[in-house]
């Protein structure tokens, strides 16, 4: 057991936009595979935009095709204070060749600045920096009240940014960071993921650029053609199949399932959930987005319910619910 205050060794530098920090925190838990909610994450304050928040594990895990974590870190030392920290870097007796300091600084740090920490931080080492091709990578992140530094362990990618350029759109599609964070949450590199209602892809191209194994089903031929096309755009791959996604059959590592909403034909339901109820009994992890709340229904198709977020959009608020399905 951890003691309470006391932060576990790996820290996560996460920058989750204001209203997508609850699916940051699934994400999370899903990458490093913690088994319970993370507390609200240390650092920062959920109104102001694009502010950095500390989440922390027991494990360092590569966050390369994080959605929401920027940076892994191994904690070397900390403090309430720029001189608690190097006081802790100092006992460590810290020996490194071809190593770079970066500061990372929340509203609230304003002195010293950042190149006068980076040569205090230097100066606690024995070795030799390098400012151009270093091959470690030192992180001082500063709050006010509490000073880390860690060893960077892994750093993400930006891939998805390019993602929302491409050659077919629709209104009610995704986000590719949203895409993302939910193919993260079923499925991991060589794992095979089903959309059983792909519509212009979004879904696939995030989990093709991950080297996931993607196949899309739609029962609109011209919507299958423009996901094609929305591939092809990108240079990626996916297995598509024209058919209702209700009678797909197979075992699938992932499912990821973006229902419509603004529909409200009791048909329409059905629908959604005949979808939903067959992506259950074919997928291991299950992620689905929604209008409604969906738990009462996941729990009697069998799912084990592991997580909801919330996602704000004008008026109307869509949910992620993430859960175990029945495939073992």
């Amino acid at each position: 057991m951890i003691a309470e205050g006391v932060p576990l060794p790996y820290l996560y530098r996460l920058t989750p936009p204001t209203d997508q920090h609850e699916l940051a925190g699934l994400e999370f838990r899903a990458l490093t595979g913690d088994v319970e909610p993370p507390p609200r994450l240390h650092g920062g304050d959920y109104r102001t935009e694009g502010t950095a928040r500390i989440a922390w594990a027991r494990v360092g895990v590569d966050v390369a095709r994080a959605a929401y974590a920027g940076e892994c870190s191994r904690l070397l030392a900390m403090g309430a204070d720029l001189e608690g920290m190097l006081a802790g870097a100092r006992k460590l007796s810290l020996r490194m060749e071809r190593f770079r300091v970066r500061v990372r600084k929340l509203p609230g740090v304003d002195e010293p600045g950042s190149q006068e920490i980076e040569r205090l931080v230097a100066n606690a080492i024995t070795g030799h920096p390098d400012l151009t091709r270093p091959a470690i990578e030192l992180i001082v992140h500063a709050e006010p009240g509490r000073w880390l530094l860690g060893e960077l362990v892994s750093r993400a990618g930006r891939d998805w940014r390019g993602h929302e350029q491409r050659p077919h759109q629709y209104s009610s599609a995704l986000p590719p960071r949203i895409a993302r964070a939910m193919v993260n949450l079923v499925a991991a590199p060589g794992d095979t993921l089903i959309d059983p209602c792909c519509g212009v892809g979004t879904v696939l191209v995030e989990a093709a650029d991950m080297g996931v194994h993607a196949i899309g089903c739609d029962l609109n031929p011209r919507v299958v053609e423009q996901a094609a096309g929305n591939l092809c755009h990108h240079r990626l791959r996916a297995d598509l199949i024209c058919a209702d996604g209700r009678d797909l059959h197979g075992r699938f590592d992932g499912a990821v399932l973006d229902l419509p909403y603004g529909q409200s034909s009791r048909r329409d339901e059905d629908v959604c959930r005949g979808l939903v109820a067959r992506a259950v009994e074919m997928a291991r992890l299950v992620a689905v987005v929604t209008v409604g709340d969906m738990s009462e229904a996941l729990t009697a198709m069998g799912a084990q319910l592991l997580g909801i977020a919330e996602l704000p959009k004008g008026g109307i608020v869509r949910r992620v619910h993430w859960a175990r399905g029945r495939v073992d």
